[in-house]
C-alpha cells in the first residue's frame, strides 16, 4: 500500500498505478504561461524546478525517470500539469509565481479539485527570492502593484533598453544568434521596416531553447521591426512582440503576409516606411486610405470559428480527453468576454476539428478573435474568424 496522499502502488511492479482514477488530485492549473509554449518545454522546466529545490519524491526512480510531473498540457495562456503522486502535486504548488520566460506562473488547484485544502508558499517563500509583486521602490503607500509599476514607467528614458527589446517565439532549437540576427536585418531591411535606412538595425541577440529575446538600435527600429509578426523562418512563423515587463503603450501593428501585400501594392519597400507609434498617435495609424494600418471591412458576429487548436486524432476520440480540451478551451476563451455556448464537433461530424465559441456580444467576439488568432497550440498555427449566427444555431459546419 503507498502512504498517505500516494497513488496505490502495483504489487508486482511495486511502482505507482497511473491509471488509477485520482487524476484529479494529482492535477494543477498553470496560468500565466505566456506565448508558444510548448508541453515539453514546460514540462522539463517544472521538473528541472522542482528536483532542483528538493520538492520530487526519491522513492520511485522508475516513473517517469524519477521526474515528478508525467504530463503537461498547453492552452494557449495556461495549462494544466498531472504528477504522479497526490503529494507531489501538492509539492508543485510551492513553483506558484516561479519566473519562466518573462512571466511569473500562476499554479493552484483545477476548479474541479475536490480535495482536501494544502498550504503552500511561493516560489519567493521557498527560495528567498524577491517577490515580484512587492511594492517597487518608490511607490506610494497603500499602491497595488499595478499603481507601483505605473509610478516606475516614469523614470525610463526614452532610448533604454527596455524600449529596444523585441520577445520572439517561436525559434527551433537548433537556431543560433548570428544567423537570426542576420535574417532579420536582412527581412527588415529588403522591406523597408528599419529607422533611417539603417541595414542593420537589430543590434543583440539572445537565444533560449525556442525563444530569443532581441534588442534593436533605435525605439523606432523595434516599433518597425514588430510589423514582421508571423514571418517564416525555419517552417515556423516566429511571434514577435514586445517583453511582458514593458512599461510603454502597447500598439497595434500588422502581419507579416501583410507587409507582403503592401510591398506587391508599391506601398511598402526600401524607402516607403509605415508610420512609427507616437504619444500623439499611439496606435500609429495613419490618416491616408493607402497607409500601413488600412483596415479591411470584416463582418463580425458573435460566433468564433478556431482552426489548429485540436489534433482530431489525440483530442476526440476517447470521452476523456475530449471533455478535457473542452474543459480547457472554454477556461482559457472564457476571459474575452462571457461564453454561451461552445462546440467541438467530433470525429466524422461536420466542422472535425475547428472550434465554435458563442459570445454575448460582438466585443468579446472580436477580443477572442485578435487575442488567439497568430497563437502556437502544441505546435499548431491557431486561425480565428468570425462565423455565421445562423448557421451556428443550425449547426451547419461544413
Amino acid at each position: 500500500m503507498g502512504g498517505v496522499g500516494l497513488i496505490p502502488i502495483d504489487p508486482l511492479t511495486k511502482i505507482p498505478n497511473l491509471t488509477h482514477p485520482d487524476k484529479t488530485n494529482r492535477e494543477l492549473f498553470i496560468g500565466n504561461t505566456g506565448p508558444d509554449v510548448t508541453d515539453q518545454l514546460l514540462m522539463q522546466f517544472l521538473n528541472a524546478a522542482m528536483m532542483k529545490v528538493g520538492l520530487a519524491l526519491p522513492k520511485f526512480p522508475e516513473v517517469n525517470g524519477g521526474k515528478p510531473i508525467i504530463q503537461v498540457r498547453v492552452a494557449g495562456k495556461f495549462a494544466f500539469a498531472q504528477t504522479r503522486t497526490e503529494v507531489e502535486a501538492a509539492n508543485l504548488l510551492n513553483l506558484n509565481n516561479i519566473p519562466f520566460m518573462g512571466n511569473y506562473l500562476k499554479i493552484i488547484r483545477p476548479s474541479k479539485y475536490s480535495g482536501p485544502h494544502t498550504t503552500s508558499v511561493t516560489w519567493q517563500e521557498l527560495t528567498g527570492m524577491v517577490d515580484p509583486n512587492a511594492p517597487k521602490p518608490g511607490a506610494p503607500t497603500g499602491a497595488s502593484s499595478g499603481d507601483a509599476s505605473r509610478t516606475d514607467t516614469r523614470v525610463f528614458a526614452a532610448d533604454d533598453k527596455i524600449f529596444r527589446e523585441i520577445f520572439i517565439g517561436n525559434t527551433t532549437e537548433d537556431t543560433n544568434e548570428a544567423e537570426l540576427m542576420e535574417f532579420l536585418n536582412t527581412t527588415l531591411f529588403s522591406v523597408g521596416l528599419t529607422h533611417d535606412n539603417n541595414p542593420k538595425p537589430v543590434s543583440k541577440c539572445r537565444v533560449n531553447g525556442k525563444f530569443c529575446f532581441v534588442e534593436c538600435v533605435t525605439p523606432e527600429d523595434t516599433a518597425l521591426a514588430l510589423n514582421i509578426d508571423q514571418v517564416p523562418f525555419k517552417d515556423q512563423q516566429l511571434k514577435l512582440q514586445r517583453p511582458s515587463r514593458y512599461p510603454g503603450v502597447i500598439t497595434e501593428n500588422i502581419t507579416w503576409n501583410e507587409v507582403l501585400e503592401k510591398v506587391m501594392a508599391g506601398e511598402m519597400g526600401q524607402g516607403i516606411k509605415p508610420p512609427v507609434p507616437s504619444l500623439d498617435n499611439p496606435s500609429g495609424k495613419p490618416t491616408t486610405a493607402s497607409s500601413i494600418s488600412e483596415e479591411k471591412a470584416v463582418v463580425v458576429t458573435k460566433i468564433v470559428r478556431l482552426t489548429g487548436m485540436i489534433s482530431p486524432k489525440e483530442d476526440l476520440v476517447e470521452d476523456e480527453d475530449y471533455n478535457d480540451v473542452v474543459l480547457d478551451i472554454k477556461q482559457e476563451c472564457e476571459t474575452f468576454g462571457k461564453l454561451l455556448d461552445i462546440v467541438v464537433p467530433r470525429l466524422a461530424q461536420p466542422g472535425e476539428g475547428d472550434v465554435f465559441l458563442k459570445y454575448d456580444s460582438e466585443e468579446g467576439a472580436s477580443k477572442a478573435i485578435k487575442e488567439l488568432k497568430g497563437r502556437t497550440f502544441d505546435g499548431r498555427i491557431v486561425g480565428a474568424e468570425s462565423f455565421d449566427e445562423g448557421k451556428f444555431e443550425k449547426k451547419d459546419f461544413v
